[in-house]
């Protein structure tokens, strides 16, 4: 009997570790699916197999710096990301991917945070809603809890806004 319960703490002891290792390994990069610059039609041909569901809307009035005639965003369900399905938004400016928020949930928030900081290194803006590590187009926000990656064209308009906003002490 001592045999056979020490056995189930072994095994519980491995799952737990092999679990937590498969955490870790977990990739919270930008999905390869959403590249920056491609067409609307371009992404929805990739997410369709990705996402349990998609929606469309217009997005008015247009918010972008990037959007001259249009701005439109995309809402898929169910795609998966960081070891959990998601709902994700794709904004698209004049037809083109500028925008991808992932929402995640509060208890993600110090990881996310944390594996990035290990990434990147120290955040360039900590504001109280959001942590931006504006060189690598990313942020972890709290309000609502999402993961947000910018294009390369919107880097320039985001830190204008960003030196502008009061930064949090330890930045």
């Amino acid at each position: 009997m001592k045999k056979i319960i020490l056995l189930l703490i072994l095994l519980f002891f491995a799952c737990s570790n092999e679990k937590a290792n498969e955490n870790a390994e977990v990739s919270i990069t930008k999905p390869a699916a959403f590249v920056f610059g491609e067409s609307r039609a371009a992404i929805i041909e990739k997410i369709k197999p990705l996402c349990d569901s998609y929606s469309e809307q217009v997005v008015e009035p247009i918010q972008l710096p990037t959007a001259k005639t249009s701005q439109i965003q995309i809402d898929c369900e169910g795609f998966e990301y960081a070891g959990k399905k998601r709902k994700v938004e794709l904004i698209f400016a004049d037809d083109v991917l500028d925008i991808v928020w992932i929402l995640t949930d509060s208890t993600e928030e110090t990881m996310l945070v944390e594996r990035f900081t290990a990434m990147y290194g120290d955040p360039t803006h900590r504001l109280p809603e959001v942590t931006f590590f504006l060189n690598n187009g990313t942020a972890v926000r709290n309000k609502p809890h999402e993961v947000l990656f910018i294009s390369e064209r919107l880097k320039a308009p985001y830190g204008a806004f960003l030196s502008q906003a009061p930064q949090n002490q330890g930045n």
